[in-house]
């Protein structure tokens, strides 16, 4: 009997805070040997200078932690005289000149090989009303894309609600013409219930081409705000979901993103072990 693949865990260090170490460490207690990489030092990943990755890269080599992915900021742009909303960067401009994108894939790249990490994510430009920019349009995206495949990387779109590409049909739309030249997509789950799509036939569509999984939980507060929480235990609805996912695609990496302020570490673990009981009940 051929046995099925592992899911995979992953855990972000910048959920504690800066410093990568408690971050690290907390991932070799629970057991988990994936990191993924978005900021560190105060710093976003693609703007740290070599020696501070390969730190990060030898920080993880200690504890026997490999980088599964860069969760990098590339396309969560809008043109410089555009006015972009309130938007979550970790540490990277928002407002970009044309001129300069094409070295902030570079950069990424870069890191990416500095930290042994195979896959990249990447948005879909801000929505800023009339000058927003057209992700499957732009003429950047087809030599990123070739950098990226000559890197031996793969560059993964998220489904982020204040960019173009947030709802299943624009993902598809994109998907189906890119992924021949290797566009993925980095699923978030949350994301998905932010836009009314977290449904299992919604699952099933963007399956085929999903490489990755963003895992975070939150509930509604009563003035319309969320309210995060661990894994399992707020509104998404997981229990529909991962079971379909985990039953097309039964090898996929699963990313705790708390987004917890007050306890993450708390919040991590029970996330982690919640996902581990969805997982098993779903792989043979």
């Amino acid at each position: 009997m051929t046995s099925t693949p592992a899911s995979t865990l992953v855990l972000n260090p910048d959920e504690l805070g800066p410093d990568p170490v408690p971050g690290m460490d907390l991932a070799v207690e629970l057991g988990i040997d994936a990191l993924e990489i978005r900021s560190a030092e105060g710093a976003n990943a693609i703007l740290l200078g070599a020696d501070r990755l390969r730190r990060i890269r030898s920080l993880a080599d200690e504890r026997e932690l490999r980088v599964a992915a860069l969760a990098s900021p590339l396309w969560k742009w809008c043109l410089p005289e555009a006015t972009p909303g309130r938007v979550d960067s970790f540490g990277f401009a928002t407002q970009v000149p044309p001129g300069e994108r094409l070295a902030h894939v570079e950069r990424a790249l870069e890191a990416a090989r500095i930290l042994g990490a195979p896959l990249i994510r990447i948005f879909s430009h801000l929505k800023v009303g009339g000058l927003t920019e057209s992700f499957a349009e732009d003429p950047m995206l087809p030599r990123a894309l070739e950098l990226a495949e000559q890197a031996g990387v793969r560059l993964l779109i998220e489904n982020e609600p204040v960019c173009t590409v947030a709802d299943a049909q624009s993902l598809l739309t994109v998907l189906e013409r890119f992924h021949d030249a290797g566009l993925g997509l980095w699923l978030d789950l949350g994301n998905l219930h932010e836009v009314g799509q977290a449904d299992p036939a919604t699952v099933e569509a963007l399956a085929p081409y999903t490489h990755y999984v963003h895992i975070k939980d939150f509930r509604q507060a009563a003035d319309g705000s969320r309210r995060f929480c661990p894994a399992g235990t707020g509104s998404v609805p997981y229990d529909e979901l991962l079971p379909r996912l985990g039953a097309l695609r039964p090898a996929l990496p699963y990313a705790l993103e708390t987004h917890v302020r007050d306890t993450p570490a708390e919040a991590l673990a029970e996330g982690a072990a919640y996902l581990r009981a969805a997982l098993a009940k779903v792989l043979p």
